[in-house]
């Protein structure tokens, strides 16, 4: 998971987000049961490609390629059937790949946010390079691995298919040509 500077949220999200959110929160109290959809598909599709801009085309979480070997979804940080009132804020939402959206309604105060000010990769864990696995960093505080182990773990990022991919990104990247930048690779937090 590497580090994300958020941009500035698509003018439409800023806009209808509030009237959105009480709609949402008023309709979830009514129907606890009421589904979550996006108001407006051209927001919606806005939202996508400033989150995507973000990331470079990455999943915010595991760092895989998204709209091509993944669906591009948005992932609500804190699950909007907990937290509805988060349901369209701009700081809760991020782009993602199906397997790290398959967090679902899972959710706990410990998992990490790769756009917290005093996050970092190195602060929290450290890479197995001959597994492909990432793991949380020995030298971390005790609450800080249990952070790492957390996040780990509600978003599947050593999942055996991510450690083989992040091997072969490793060894594709060792055999570069000089004028590729790190940018065109997964899993670049696993290169650097």
């Amino acid at each position: 998971m590497r580090k994300l500077n958020r941009l500035e949220p698509p003018a439409c999200l800023v806009e209808n987000y509030w009237v959105w959110t009480q709609d949402f929160v008023l309709a979830r109290q009514e129907n606890p049961s009421f589904s979550f959809s996006w108001r407006s598909k051209a927001c919606y599709q806005g939202l996508r490609q400033v989150l995507s801009t973000m990331t470079q085309g990455r999943c915010s979480f595991c760092d895989g390629s998204v709209g091509s070997e993944s669906r591009e979804t948005v992932e609500h940080f804190r699950p909007k059937s907990l937290f509805p009132d988060l349901a369209y804020t701009w700081s809760n939402l991020f782009v993602c790949c199906d397997v790290c959206q398959g967090k679902g309604d899972s959710f706990d105060e410990l998992l990490l946010k790769p756009d917290e000010l005093d996050y970092s990769f190195t602060r929290y864990f450290v890479n197995n390079y001959k597994t492909g696995e990432i793991e949380p960093n020995p030298a971390a505080s005790e609450v800080d691995q249990k952070r790492a182990e957390t996040t780990l773990k509600l978003y599947q990022l050593n999942k055996e298919t991510r450690k083989l991919f992040r091997i072969r990104e490793l060894k594709r990247f060792n055999y570069k040509p000089e004028e590729d930048s790190i940018d065109d690779f997964n899993y670049r937090f696993f290169l650097e």
